[in-house]
């Protein structure tokens, strides 16, 4: 077995979304995987392009977005090694409903859809794990739209720094994403985004320093996103 493939098999076992499959099934995944590599910035499909598979990420981050009709950028998700995205290509859809973008050089296993529903068909297991997915990236996604919609610009922020903890579990956090990228997550302006950071840091609830976040104050953060909904 090639140094690559063993390195694709071991992301498929450590992966949130194919964990407790059996050795024999995880195989039988690993067969469908066709790895591809994108530059930083290259796209990796537009929103509306013909639906041809979906994709796990073995290293870098992806940005998946939507386009306004004036053409302003909204980040849906972003997404680094061991997660999915385009799933929902296997419910029936023909087209990709966003876009997807390399955010650093990128690796990502790509399954072609027609061949992963016929291994469904023959192993209905997998259907079992496909609804902890949908259910998983729904969740994410009702999350993401009631930060956008019913959040303050700080309340997203410090959401976003609570949800990357583990809710205060982790102390010590790493931005996987540049600043401008979070801005985009986040809806607001990067110069927005240094303001709170700064405010944060001057209230003492986090330290930060280049990518790195210590959370000072736990129990303030979460008692200002309780209070905030």
């Amino acid at each position: 077995m090639s140094e690559e493939r063993k390195f694709l098999r071991e992301i498929l076992k450590d992966s949130l979304f194919f964990k407790g499959l059996s050795d024999d099934l995880l195989r039988e995944i690993e067969n469908l995987a066709f790895v591809k590599t994108y530059e930083k910035n290259e796209e990796i499909f537009a929103e509306g392009e013909r639906a041809y598979g979906f994709f796990l990420i073995l290293e870098g981050h992806v940005k998946i977005y939507k386009l306004s009709p004036k053409g302003k950028e909204q980040i849906i998700h972003l997404l680094g090694p061991g997660e999915i995205f385009a799933e929902v290509v296997l419910s029936g859809v023909d087209t990709y409903p966003a876009y997807a973008q390399a955010i650093t050089p990128l690796k990502v296993a790509l399954f072609e859809k027609s061949r992963f529903l016929k291994l469904i068909q023959r192993r209905p297991e997998i259907a079992l794990s496909l609804i902890g997915i949908f259910a998983m990236k729904l969740r994410s996604l009702v999350k993401t739209i009631e930060n956008l919609t019913l959040r303050e610009a700080g309340e997203r922020l410090l959401h976003y720094i609570w949800e990357l903890s583990h809710e205060g579990k982790k102390k010590t956090l790493e931005l996987k994403v540049n600043k401008t990228h979070l801005a985009l997550l986040l809806g607001i302006t990067p110069e927005t985004l240094s303001r709170l950071f700064q405010r944060f840091r001057d209230e003492g609830i986090i330290e930060l320093e280049k990518n790195k976040i210590t959370l000072l104050e736990p129990e303030k953060i979460k008692n200002a996103l309780s209070s905030a909904l």
